[in-house]
């Protein structure tokens, strides 16, 4: 499976990070941002504090019906470009999502069980989510879904940008910090509309974004994120991802630029404090990279969620995944005791091509895990029917 992964990858196109590092200074700023902000609960929850959203702080730009489903497109301002303002392009501002929510459901009245659904990579627009993930989801348990829109894909996509292409690396830590910040705002105006219990869920890219916004919120709260584990090290180091990197153009940055040098012994002084090594890097350039992504993607990096709503994540991890490689980063057990763990015998294209419904159970299944009486179209779901593998495999 894992080949087969490598085969898909050959007929994708995008490249990642195709103009580079981006701005030193703003790199500098988002990492004292995440760690002084984004990564510690009490802290960023101040920055989209419950009051501040009101039922019209979201604006509802197209409403229709079709069959026995209606669909809500609405925007919001991100909050991340009222405190990074000069790191969001503006285009990406502007939040956008779809929500689908049965025909005869009144929102704001009844109460209604509901998911934010993450893009995976590439995943622009509401389509592909809607189809695999949103329809079924009510059709089989009556669960509603917000298709958030990533920051740089579909409507939020900046003009200079080429399809999925993240033009740097900047540019996959201000997606994550904005998407952060904007599922605090929707779980806010989720308790005001009466959209409760919640679970924010995704696949790959989407996985990971769902577990990083899921450690800042302090309500009941689930998790389902498949596809993804505790960094994205690996995932653009090793991973079949690292080979769309334009390894060169980075180098030559890196020692064209003192800053680059600069801030990579800062970070390199870092981990030698807290893991006590002395390895002497081989690519300097490359453990750049790793360095970053664990700095921004680790989810040691991040307030542990709280413990009652540990109990209501779910990973589900493929054992042959080519893109998400688990050796070398910590294990999910190690980071959050107690949360849950499923592997599949799958690689990671062909789970998402033949494991749909599975994950659509297990979004029922951690909502029942949360609140035992939550009302779905089919009960009990606690009892999943995913192919279970209790591997040691990291």
């Amino acid at each position: 499976m894992m080949n087969f992964d490598n085969l898909f990858r050959r007929f994708i196109l995008t490249q990642s990070f195709v103009r580079g590092w981006g701005n030193p200074s703003h790199l500098q700023e988002i990492f004292t941002f995440r760690r002084g902000k984004i990564g510690v609960r009490d802290e960023c929850l101040k920055l989209v504090p419950e009051e501040s959203v009101k039922e019209n702080t979201i604006e509802i730009i197209k409403q229709e019906t079709k069959g026995d489903r209606q669909y809500i497109n609405g925007r919001f301002h991100s909050p991340l470009a009222t405190y990074l303002p000069h790191m969001v392009p503006s285009e990406a501002a502007t939040a956008h999502f779809q929500l689908v929510l049965p025909r005869d459901h009144r929102l704001g009245i009844d109460s209604l069980p509901i998911g934010i659904c993450y893009a995976g990579t590439g995943d622009h627009g509401f389509g592909r989510r809607r189809l695999l993930t949103a329809i079924p989801l009510i059709n089989q348990y009556r669960i509603g879904t917000f298709l958030l829109e990533n920051p740089y894909y579909g409507l939020r996509k900046p003009t200079y940008q080429s399809r999925s292409s993240l033009s740097y690396v900047t540019d996959l830590y201000v997606m994550g910090k904005a998407l952060v910040l904007e599922t605090i705002l929707l779980l806010h105006w989720c308790q005001k509309m009466k959209l409760s219990p919640a679970i924010l869920h995704g696949y790959s890219l989407g996985g990971h974004m769902a577990s990083i916004a899921f450690t800042n919120w302090s309500g009941p709260l689930s998790l389902l994120s498949c596809a993804s584990w505790s960094s994205s090290s690996t995932v653009f180091c090793d991973g079949v991802l690292s080979r769309t990197i334009p390894w060169p153009l980075l180098k030559q940055q890196f020692y064209e630029n003192k800053a680059y040098q600069t801030f990579y012994e800062y970070l390199r002084t870092q981990k030698k404090s807290t893991t006590d090594s002395k390895l002497t890097a081989v690519d300097p350039v490359k453990d750049m990279m790793r360095l970053l992504m664990d700095e921004f993607t680790s989810l040691h990096n991040y307030s542990r969620p709280i413990e009652s709503n540990i109990a209501n994540a779910l990973f589900i991890a493929c054992m042959n995944d080519g893109y998400v490689l688990r050796d070398g980063i910590p294990h999910m057990n190690d980071i959050w005791p107690g949360c849950h763990i499923r592997y599949i015998p799958r690689g990671h294209i062909s789970a998402f091509l033949l494991n749909q419904s599975g994950f659509q159970h297990a979004v029922a299944e951690m909502l029942q895990r949360q609140q035992p009486n939550v009302k779905l179209k089919r009960n009990p779901i606690i009892s999943s029917p995913i192919s279970v593998t209790t591997s040691s495999n990291s």
